[in-house]
């Protein structure tokens, strides 16, 4: 994602645009897998946790009401973001909020609820080490911009026996605007092959169509696959108005692609910009529809083994 505008407020927009997005039958059949862990206190780690918008959803819709659940990022200022938007978040919903020496502890004891919030800056390859084993797994917009193949079996062995993985928000190489404009194919063919063509110290750094892909690279991993299905990012207006902050989240959105489009010499500047500013002027009159194609999956993690591949530089 672009530098060139505030992180953390990027994701705080995307929330409502992910509360709808998520597919409802997958996080359905992960509701009834976690009634496994009824009577435990399950452990629950999420990678590129970001601003704690996941652990918020999850309480809200009543599909943790117990648990330990830790937010690993490698951006301490977002974290630190993250504990202070969490402790103004969580009064809101009921819950009484004491800090710990590593995060936040939770609880409503109307709801009969209770969770201890830990936050981790790591890189994910320590983990592995020596890391304690998770009933839950969680990944949301991030295996899209990793090496898929050498993450899977590293990540999923951080699993505990009867653990579950829930990777959603896995981009699938469609993105559209609405009103349409000639320029649009050949400019979005660009953005998306500079997914496929993106590095990290030297390896590869995600794909475009990484949601297709997950189907192949979990059953090469040994992982099952319990539910998958369409997690679309679908953003538009009603009478000149986006809901919540989403005219930002989709400044950003505008504003990722432009900045990645000006890195590429095959790219006409000048139709690029004119583009940018159709574009931003259309979400200002609350005109542009925007639509992701995005895949999420839900499994166990069976017999996948870690391999000797270093899982380094996870992003959100």
């Amino acid at each position: 994602m672009s530098s060139s505008f505030a992180y953390d407020r990027y994701l705080l927009a995307k929330r409502s645009v992910d509360d709808r997005a998520l597919n409802r039958v997958v996080l359905e059949r992960l509701r009834r897998e976690l009634l496994a862990f009824e009577d435990e206190t399950p452990r629950v780690l999420e990678i590129g946790a970001g601003m704690g918008t996941m652990v918020a959803r999850l309480v809200e819709w009543g599909v943790l009401k117990r648990a330990h659940y830790t937010l690993l990022d490698r951006d301490s200022a977002l974290l630190g973001a993250a504990r202070a938007w969490l402790s103004e978040w969580a009064p809101t919903t009921g819950f009484g909020v004491a800090p710990t020496a590593d995060g936040l502890r939770l609880e409503n004891a109307a709801r009969k609820s209770e969770l201890t919030l830990c936050f981790k800056e790591v890189d994910v390859a320590r983990l592995t080490e020596s890391a304690p084993r998770y009933d839950l797994l969680i990944a949301n917009a991030v295996l899209d911009v990793v090496d898929v193949p050498a993450v899977l079996p590293p990540l999923l062995s951080l699993l505990s026996e009867r653990g579950l993985y829930w990777f959603c928000s896995n981009f699938d190489g469609e993105t559209s605007f609405s009103p349409e404009r000639p320029e649009d194919a050949a400019l979005l063919a660009v953005y998306h092959r500079s997914m496929d063509e993106r590095a990290l110290k030297g390896r590869g750094a995600g794909h475009s169509q990484t949601g297709r892909r997950l189907f192949g690279h979990l059953n090469a991993a040994g992982a099952s696959i319990l539910s998958a299905g369409s997690s679309d990012w679908v953003v538009f207006g009603s009478k000149g108005q986006y809901t919540a902050d989403e005219a930002h989240f989709l400044r950003c959105i505008v504003q990722t692609i432009h900045d990645e489009l000006r890195q590429h010499a095959d790219v006409d500047q000048t139709v690029l910009s004119e583009w940018t500013a159709l574009r931003l002027a259309q979400i200002e009159r609350g005109e542009l529809v925007y639509i992701a194609h995005q895949l999420d999956f839900l499994g166990h993690a069976k017999g996948a083994r870690p391999t000797r591949s270093t899982v380094t530089d996870l992003a959100r």
